[in-house]
């Protein structure tokens, strides 16, 4: 059987979420139909760096099945999984000197994807109080203040 590892997939070197490969892995396993033997040494090949190491370093033995390599693997590196933020972190992203107003936009829009959760009140407020920005108040209002309510179109 001629096995091959999707150039897609990518390589674990234990700096990111384990989660996010892990589901990668499962993605990509689930397409291929892996055998389970086959699935715990696909897995070995997309490790490289220290969870290259970390992997080699087992006792031969210790993995008895793919859940106990899964729950091995996610235990040593969870110190690297991802942390659910708060979605008032949003408050903190303001529009810094010199910074132009496409670059804050596109800033405090990747902010709130990454913090997510965040109501759209919050969003708003949030962008009122730190976009700073005249030029774009009255870009967006026709006027020299900040609207006092912004209308959703729902079509």
């Amino acid at each position: 059987m001629n096995v091959k590892i999707p150039s897609n997939l990518g390589k674990y070197n234990g700096m990111t979420d384990p989660s996010d490969h892990l589901l990668n892995f499962t993605a990509v396993r689930g397409v291929s139909g892996w055998t389970l033997p086959y699935r715990c040494h696909m897995f070995a090949l997309t490790l490289t760096g220290a969870a290259r190491e970390w992997f080699e370093k087992l006792p031969d033995g210790q993995i008895k099945s793919w859940d106990d390599l899964v729950a091995k693997f996610s235990q040593h590196f969870n110190q690297q999984r991802k942390h659910t933020r708060d979605p008032s972190e949003i408050l903190n992203v303001v529009c810094r000197d010199n910074e132009s107003i496409e670059n804050f936009i596109t800033r405090f829009n990747n902010e709130s994807l990454i913090i997510g959760g965040i109501s759209e009140d919050m969003l708003i407020g949030a962008f009122k109080q730190n976009v700073w920005s005249d030029d774009l108040i009255r870009c967006l209002t026709g006027r020299d203040e900040m609207p006092r309510t912004f209308v959703i179109w729902d079509f």
